[in-house]
């Protein structure tokens, strides 16, 4: 039987989900992060997927989303989205801790993962937290410098005050250090697995298929699982959400 717990720490709304056996048990830790407009209960089917791989399953609510809607911003408009990721990275080893302190969790035997925002989350984590032991990208961008000028020329652009790309240039410097296209070699020893669709109009696959192939043959890109499906657009299907799983829930079995 799978439980779902719903639990503050530090001030953050997250779900918890795992075997019921395995509830007082240390288990890897497995975070899932939502997208952009979404909120936790949004990742119960991966959650799920995950818990039933023998894994415990960490589902946070993003700043300024779900039940913490309400917390204020007073940034750059344009910058919002990034915010929203950077706070995602800036938490997440303060979650990680106190199941460490706990006793249900390991800091050798943590999992990052996400779609979309979530993924992109994801990404930048892995360039942070070399302590991340595996991790998988649905849906996301390993290049934030890229995708914020690809996003220009999108619908996600509207409404927005006009930006040149000088301004995003500036806007995204820090990110230089952040970006996983920059720094792959944050990979070594990391499973990683990947998927994305082929006609994503909301997170271009162009730049994920351009990462894998740019860094294809070297050696911290051998734990790589690049998965596509052709025609696919931005929404994940329940069997890539279970192919994930099973793919982590092998890691730690081996």
């Amino acid at each position: 039987m799978i439980l779902i717990e719903r639990k503050i720490i530090n001030d953050i709304p997250i779900l918890e989900i795992v075997e019921e056996d395995k509830k007082q048990e240390t288990t890897p830790l497995v975070f899932f992060y939502h997208g952009i407009t979404n909120q936790k209960e949004r990742g119960l089917e991966p959650g799920y997927a995950l818990a039933s791989n023998g894994m415990r399953v960490i589902i946070p609510d993003a700043y300024r989303h779900g039940e913490r809607k309400e917390e204020a911003y007073a940034g750059e408009p344009a910058a919002e989205f990034w915010s929203v990721v950077l706070k995602n990275i800036k938490e997440l080893p303060d979650i990680v801790e106190a199941y460490v302190e706990a006793g249900l969790a390991k800091r050798e035997t943590v999992s990052v993962t996400g779609l979309s925002m979530g993924g992109i989350t994801t990404c930048i984590a892995l360039t942070q937290y070399p302590w991340i032991h595996s991790a998988a990208c649905l849906m996301g961008s390993p290049d934030p410098i890229g995708l914020s000028h690809w996003a220009l020329q999108s619908r996600w652009a509207d409404g927005l005050p006009p930006l040149d790309d000088e301004k995003v240039n500036a806007l995204m410097a820090p990110f230089e250090n952040l970006s996983l296209k920059e720094h792959p070699e944050s990979l070594v020893d990391t499973p990683f697995y990947i998927w994305h669709g082929t006609a994503d109009e909301s997170v271009p696959y162009e730049q994920m298929e351009q990462f894998v192939n740019s860094i294809s043959g070297e050696a911290y890109a051998d734990n790589i699982c690049f998965r596509s499906t052709e025609g696919a657009g931005h929404r994940v299907p329940y069997a890539i959400f279970e192919e994930m799983a099973v793919f982590l829930g092998n890691v730690y079995s081996h």
